[in-house]
């Protein structure tokens, strides 16, 4: 029998297009996302020694930090939007971030522990890049550069008490996730977007380009035409069949 691990808070940050970036653009990723977390965990208490174990798989980024950190973990993801922004406003590679939190028991073995599986579902779940390419679409390029999406245990416990400064519970709106073997509902905050316009948007899809519709009315012949849906050019003839 083995213990149950102790609780960890799980942050990830992955970075949205990174591939369709220029080589030299894309080589200042690295150091641009690691330069924006660095002054996010900070200025919200967290010091990079507090940092358990720090992974960078690809163009992403994998804390694991004490479960006592979570409400500063959720405020710095928060506050990742606002220095985004100023980021890209100023300077190059511009980028554009998802963010998950999670908290469950993760071994300091580094191991494969449901937590951390669970944390990568939600980080990559179809339904949470759906939200942000919906969100980005009805905004504007200058909006939703970053999203953030936390699981229903990482925000109950976060909002029990007095755990986050930035943070508010009514920021965050439902997302229910069906990624592989994970199927729950889920809590994400797009700046900008209310909860009920996120809901709105997860609920029902975007309206499709309308396609244009003729209809013909037809007086005075004895030709019996009925039209419908006409695709493709049309050319009237008049006067009489000879």
């Amino acid at each position: 029998m083995n213990p149950v691990p102790q609780h960890r808070t799980l942050l990830g940050v992955d970075v949205i297009g990174s591939a369709q970036l220029p080589p030299h653009l894309l080589a200042a990723v690295p150091a641009t996302v690691s330069k924006l977390l660095d002054a996010a965990l900070s200025e919200n208490g967290i010091e990079r020694d507090a940092v358990l174990s720090i992974e960078s798989p690809g163009d992403g980024t994998l804390l694991v930090l004490p479960s006592e950190l979570l409400g500063a973990t959720i405020d710095a993801a928060v506050h990742l939007d606002q220095l985004t922004t100023e980021h890209n406003r100023w300077h190059k590679p511009e980028v554009r971030l998802r963010a998950a939190v999670h908290l469950g028991p993760v071994g300091e073995d580094g191991g494969f522990y449901q937590a951390r599986i669970t944390h990568a579902r939600l980080l990559d779940a179809p339904e949470f890049k759906a939200l942000l390419k919906r969100c980005r679409a009805e905004g504007g390029e200058d909006t939703a550069n970053t999203a953030l999406i936390v699981s229903s245990e990482a925000l109950d416990t976060a909002f029990s008490g007095n755990h986050t400064r930035l943070a508010r519970r009514g920021e965050f709106g439902s997302l229910p996730v069906s990624h592989k073997e994970y199927r729950h509902n889920a809590w994400v905050r797009v700046p900008g977007f209310d909860p009920r316009t996120l809901t709105s948007f997860t609920s029902a899809p975007a309206a499709p380009d309308p396609v244009a519709r003729v209809v013909n009315t037809v007086h005075g012949t004895n030709y019996g035409i009925q039209a419908g849906d006409i695709h493709g050019g049309i050319t009237l003839h008049t006067g009489r069949r000879p």
